[in-house]
């Protein structure tokens, strides 16, 4: 199972809003600084590899997950 550029970014955009709404603190240039931050993580070149290797590993991950609740529940 691999997750989509899109599901990541979805992940990366709900994370920011729950740690913005939590913190009503905030200033503008902060928010725009972390959000920038995470959009060029996932949207640029050198952020694919990184974005491809946080998908083999939640999918490694899930593979595992997955196997292990299998051979448990089976016995």
């Amino acid at each position: 199972m691999n997750i989509t550029t899109t599901g990541l970014s979805m992940i990366v955009c709900v994370v920011l809003g729950i740690w913005i709404v939590r913190k009503k603190h905030h200033k503008k240039r902060e928010v725009l600084a972390v959000s920038l931050f995470w959009i060029l993580l996932v949207a640029t070149s050198w952020g694919a590899v990184v974005v491809a290797k946080a998908q083999g590993l939640i999918g490694n991950g899930i593979q595992v997950a997955t196997t292990t609740v299998d051979s448990v529940s089976s016995k």
